[in-house]
């Protein structure tokens, strides 16, 4: 039975260090070219941006020629028609017609579908700096949640010292049972508490994989950070803010790639009510056809006919009242939907802005408090050892320096997620590839 177990473990021991080898580092790049090439919504946004071209074409087409083709086969019989009166009738006919002029409804739909193609495809823009956003977000989740395992694994194996200390002591005659006991509590709460540091990592996994729209070497991989993260001193680590506040104000307005949409839409809104107006004044074509028979009937002769037509709806029921007033409330509505995203726009950075700095501030005032924590313990496990202390005190040392290095974390991340939402929402180049946009187009 020993031997049995002992196979198990080390069966067990060989698979882990296989997985472990198998596992494939990714970094912050690695996982945004993955997203770049898997998310969904950067699909829905490519297809979206195909709608716009295939109605753009339609539209382009009412100012070309159509042209028809027809044939048909019959019997005719007319009475009294000499010298045949009964044949069988084969014919066949080409017509074409041709829009001369319709005074701007044509070229106000065909600018309007071009100004909402430039719109789906600023549209597409801003879904990649969304999606680079998202994975930032997820990245630096996953990286934060990591690091807190550490911490708890330190707390556990912290406990764990304790509490062989505590049963030492209680030998000699030193403590009492009470201090075991506590002991014991304390260590099962921070094994607790890794269990759950583990499953939380776990959770912003998930996260990240359906950010990026795929499950890397079939699970098998390490989220890497891209430089060393050094706990102990997180204040050195945390980049400088790379703008000010009146910087990322003055730098929205020209590369948020939302407003170039939100202004294409507007511009498009006013080329429809253009359209809209004209549907008040008349119509302009030509049309023309040839019809050839296969037939014996004198009375069935080729024909053709070319045609010049204008035609003008004097009375649509108010129809094209209709249209104009919901044209016009729709730029309207457009101009109002412009001005409300240029104030959330400014929201927005002021108050990533603002939370940066915090954050930026907050890294320095953690890491001292986690100094003093760190200090803190030191001198209670010596009281503690030397019969100075108790297990309360020692307890809520080991507490605080937990807290305090977990909450430096926190806020370490924290501060690196408020740069990357900085960067959206000013619409600073946030890493894509350049090319990228042409190459979602072409897929």
């Amino acid at each position: 039975m020993l031997l049995r177990s002992l196979c198990i473990i080390c069966c067990l021991f060989c698979v882990d260090v296989a997985s472990v080898a198998a596992a494939q580092k990714l970094y912050l790049r690695d996982f945004l070219d993955l997203a770049l090439d898997k998310n969904p919504q950067l699909e829905i946004a490519v297809q979206q941006y195909r709608q716009t071209k295939g109605r753009m074409t339609q539209a382009t087409a009412a100012y070309l020629p159509h042209l028809q083709l027809g044939v048909s086969l019959g019997r005719n019989h007319y009475d009294k028609l000499s010298p045949v009166d009964e044949d069988n009738v084969a014919g066949a006919g080409i017509s074409a017609s041709q829009l001369i002029y319709d005074f701007g409804q044509t070229t106000g739909i065909i600018e309007s579908s071009r100004l909402t193609e430039e719109a789906a495809r600023s549209n597409i823009e801003q879904y990649l700096h969304n999606v680079v956003l998202q994975v930032k977000e997820s990245y630096y989740n996953v990286l934060e949640k990591r690091y807190l395992i550490e911490v708890a694994r330190e707390q556990k194996e912290s406990y764990e010292q304790h509490l062989h200390r505590a049963r030492k002591f209680y030998e000699a005659g030193i403590r009492t049972q009470i201090d075991i006991t506590n002991a014991e509590l304390e260590l099962a709460n921070a094994r607790l508490e890794l269990l759950r540091a583990k499953a939380d990592l776990q959770s912003a996994r998930v996260e990240l994989e359906q950010v990026i729209g795929t499950k890397p070497n079939n699970g098998q991989y390490l989220v890497a950070s891209d430089q060393e993260v050094d706990l102990n001193n997180l204040s050195k680590s945390a980049p400088v803010l790379p703008y000010s506040l009146s910087q990322l104000l003055a730098i929205a307005p020209d590369h948020r790639p939302g407003l170039r949409q939100i202004e294409k839409l507007f511009s498009a809104a006013e080329a429809s009510l253009k359209a809209v107006r004209g549907e008040n004044w008349p119509l302009l074509g030509a049309t023309g056809s040839y019809d050839g028979y296969e037939t014996d009937l004198e009375n069935i002769p080729d024909q053709w006919q070319v045609t010049a037509t204008l035609t003008w709806d004097i009375f649509s029921g108010f129809e094209t009242e209709g249209k104009i007033a919901e044209a016009r409330a729709k730029m309207l509505e457009l101009g109002a939907s412009r001005r409300e995203l240029e104030l959330s726009i400014i929201k927005d950075i002021t108050d990533h802005h603002l939370r940066a700095v915090e954050n930026y501030e907050s890294i320095e005032i953690a890491g001292l408090a986690t100094s003093l924590a760190q200090r803190n313990l030191e001198l209670a496990e010596g009281r503690y050892q030397a019969g100075l202390g108790d297990m309360v005190e020692y307890n809520d040392a080991q507490l605080n320096y937990t807290s305090s290095r977990a909450d430096l974390i926190s806020i370490y991340f924290a501060y690196l997620t408020s740069i990357a939402r900085l960067d959206q929402a000013a619409g600073i180049d946030p890493g894509i590839p350049p090319g990228t946009l042409e190459i979602l187009l072409k897929k």
